[in-house]
């Protein structure tokens, strides 16, 4: 997956889980939050490698 690719879905993952995270009442072992920080996570160090080949 291309650099900018990967930037955008982080972001939009991001923001995802701020919203989420509001509506759950900060609840941040909720199965949804901790799925969606997984997500991110993976996302991030995707970009890391990314970053690193560069």
């Amino acid at each position: 997956m291309k650099e900018h690719t990967v930037l955008e879905r982080i972001i939009l993952l991001r923001e995802e889980l701020y919203r989420m995270s509001s509506q759950l009442n900060y609840e941040l072992t909720h199965p949804r939050l901790v799925n969606v920080s997984q997500q991110l996570d993976q996302l991030l160090n995707q970009y890391a490698r990314i970053k690193q080949k560069a």
